[in-house]
């Protein structure tokens, strides 16, 4: 089963640290290699599409009213939600050890579609 991480913190947050940047890295790397990981990569700022009433608008992030931004996201292959869930786990233990005090969230979403093709 596939499931989506989304790493969140505040808007304002600032830059990580060099040590957690190195950490996630390797924590890809790894993650690629045990080939549980299928895609990764840092988030921009957002614009938002929306209809509403008929009407199609945008705007261009980051929203004043938003207390989290999704700062990156990581795309997994993995056997069972506990398995998803300890990932999780371990983004956050690592932003705990490295960036301490920063407020993080990890959300994970399974994902629902077509199987992967077989390769």
């Amino acid at each position: 089963m596939r499931y989506m991480m989304f790493v969140k913190m505040a808007p304002d947050a600032g830059p990580p640290p060099a040590a957690l940047i190195e950490a996630v890295e390797a924590e890809i790397k790894q993650q690629y290699a045990d080939g549980i990981l299928l895609d990764a990569d840092g988030l921009g700022p957002a614009v938002e599409i929306r209809l509403t009433a008929g009407e199609v608008t945008h705007v261009d992030g980051p929203f004043a009213e938003a207390k989290e931004v999704a700062g990156g996201f990581s795309l997994f292959e993995v056997r069972s939600q506990d398995e998803a869930i300890e990932l999780g786990r371990r983004m956050i233990q690592l932003h705990e050890e490295l960036w301490p005090g920063q407020d993080v969230a990890v959300e994970m979403r399974p994902l629902f579609g077509p199987p992967t093709p077989a390769e």
